[in-house]
């Protein structure tokens, strides 16, 4: 029997994902919210000096908090959810919880790049000549730097195993038996590949945008992925006990061990096959 994909798992926890004008005017309202959260950098960054630093913090700190309170809460949310739901729990899980959340965080995500000033656009935002808004490195230095950040960031994507769009959208937490845990390619290096995968892009941004405030800005959103991971693994340790907890022990979070190195480099650009079986 073959594997179901990604979306048709996703659309058997979401079915309201497959009504067309449901999709749309949820699109519509995260866009919403993304434009929203992207005027409020905006004015941060205009109306203070350090305000793109500021607003950041301000927004990392708020999401970490609440992906902590809601990965320490699962056991009462997947208790509640199913037994009020039903087969709709990860449905109304993924409304509730994260339709709005996930515009803001790809706002973060995205705003190191709003803070270019100089070469090919016009600055988004302006800011005040300083060294710290001043160009870094000139536009021919700046721009490879951002864009081989990013290469290797979507690298590192691209050989993460078996993580998806359902993984992504917490939703093993509403239904922990269907979930498994994922040891194979790049996580025999690394325990979250897809953080580093992101924090590595959002300073590739900052880079592209080429002054120390971006990048600092990116690197605050790398932060955040980081300040998560232990909430993340109490509740991998609930779910699968012994198992990950000897997974933990052996590879780190974010950086593979001193002796993987060369491997793990390797592994990033060459990658290898990886044969995945349901549990």
């Amino acid at each position: 029997m073959n594997k179901k994909t990604d979306v048709e798992v996703l659309l058997e926890y979401i079915p309201a994902f497959a009504v067309w004008y449901k999709l749309i005017i949820l699109y519509l309202f995260q866009f919403i919210i993304f434009i929203l959260t992207m005027v409020f950098f905006w004015l941060i960054s205009s109306i203070i000096f350090i305000g793109a630093i500021l607003g950041q913090f301000i927004v990392s700190i708020l999401l970490v908090f609440y992906f902590i309170s809601m990965v320490n809460d699962s056991e009462k949310i997947r208790e509640k959810y199913r037994k009020k739901y039903n087969k709709l729990a990860g449905q109304h899980f993924w409304y509730n919880y994260l339709a709005y959340i996930n515009p803001i965080v790809s706002a973060s995500f995205y705003f190191p790049i709003l803070l270019k000033t100089d070469y090919f656009f016009p600055a988004i935002i302006s800011l005040p000549s300083h060294f710290i808004t001043n160009s870094m490195f000139p536009y021919y230095i700046a721009l490879p730097i951002g864009i081989s950040l990013i290469i290797i960031s979507l690298l590192i994507r691209r050989f993460s195993g078996d993580y998806g769009i359902v993984t992504d959208s917490y939703l093993y937490m509403i239904y922990p038996e269907k979930g498994r845990l994922i040891t194979e390619g790049m996580y025999k290096y690394i325990r979250n590949p897809q953080y580093l995968c992101r924090g590595i892009m959002a300073i590739g941004f900052g880079f592209i945008a080429n002054n120390i405030i971006a990048v600092l800005v990116g690197f605050i959103h790398f932060l955040s992925y980081l300040a998560i991971i232990p909430a993340e693994d109490k509740e991998l340790i609930r779910r699968f006990g012994t198992e990950f907890e000897s997974y933990k022990k052996n590879v780190p979070a974010f950086l593979p061990k001193y002796g993987n190195w060369k491997k793990f480099i390797k592994f990033i650009f060459i990658g290898e096959k990886i044969d995945v079986k349901n549990k």
